[in-house]
């Protein structure tokens, strides 16, 4: 197995434009079918964590659900390792939320959760979740949030609603303080506020990082040095699929010149150990 991919998007459903104008993406490129996409991980010997989020900004076609990618996990198990699971933290009752986290948890084609606060306008960091949080720390599974800038909204008048304050990394350092069992991970290297992410993941031991949304040679150039040296247990490679190319993503890692059991870990040893998968990535 060539890497885990921990930050992946189904192309097959909730196929952001707007995102794929952003990254420069040609749509032809993007498999659209369960197949198509599953035969593109596994041609690549990469195995992947799909997510179960649905973003705000995509109301046309069917909806992306938890239902859709733990499917797409039982159907195509070669090429998907696990699910990372939505929950909906604007529900009016966020007990309800908590007890369908409790049937998430339960369910072993769930490795953890995915939230993209500022999408979902939140602040992990709010009390009135921690019923949730509590729930999540319990069971054992990671949860990704997103920090920093989103293309989500980008350059439209007012963002299109979206808040970017909700994703300052900063907010992660309050959730890790009050649950230090729970497993965090930051998804993307958290621009504009890339030096308060490294300093949340160096100084909270059960905060994580993903190397998502950026070639390897794009990432913030401290982000580079740190997940090569003083983090290199804490990073996992994530490329943000559909709107990173994979192999782009792949052949951009090998270019880095990081040392061979550092790009390892980087590449699948510290998915391995955050998501207690196989050897060969599999549940």
């Amino acid at each position: 197995m060539r890497a885990i991919d921990v930050h992946v998007h189904p192309s097959t459903r909730g196929l952001d434009i707007h995102a794929c104008s952003y990254f420069r993406r040609d749509l032809s490129e993007v498999p659209q079918t369960a197949e198509g996409f599953a035969d593109l991980y596994l041609k690549q010997d990469v195995k992947a964590l799909l997510i179960g989020w649905h973003p705000s900004t995509v109301n046309e076609g069917t909806h992306n659900s938890n239902e859709h990618v733990i499917d797409l996990v039982s159907n195509y198990p070669n090429s998907f390792a696990g699910v990372l699971a939505s929950l909906d933290t604007n529900a009016t009752d966020l007990q309800a939320v908590a007890r369908y986290a409790e049937e998430l948890v339960r369910n072993p084609k769930v490795v953890g959760f995915k939230f993209h606060p500022p999408d979902q306008g939140f602040y992990p960091s709010d009390k009135k979740f921690y019923h949730i949080w509590e729930v999540l720390e319990a069971g054992g599974k990671p949860a990704m949030f997103h920090v920093g800038f989103t293309v989500l909204g980008a350059n439209t008048e007012g963002g299109s609603g979206i808040g970017l304050d909700y994703g300052r990394p900063i907010h992660l350092d309050t959730l890790a303080r009050d649950f230090p069992r729970m497993k965090i991970l930051a998804a993307h290297p958290g621009w504009p506020w890339v030096e308060e992410a490294i300093g949340v993941i160096t100084h909270k031991k059960n905060v994580f990082v993903d190397t998502s949304g950026y070639l390897a040679e794009q990432l913030p150039e401290v982000f580079q040095k740190t997940i090569g040296s003083r983090l290199q247990d804490k990073a996992l490679f994530g490329t943000d699929f559909p709107y990173v190319d994979l192999p782009k993503a792949l052949a951009s890692f090998d270019k880095m010149g990081f040392k061979d059991a550092v790009k390892e870990k980087l590449l699948s040893g510290n998915a391995r150990n955050l998501f207690g998968l196989k050897a060969d990535g599999s549940l």
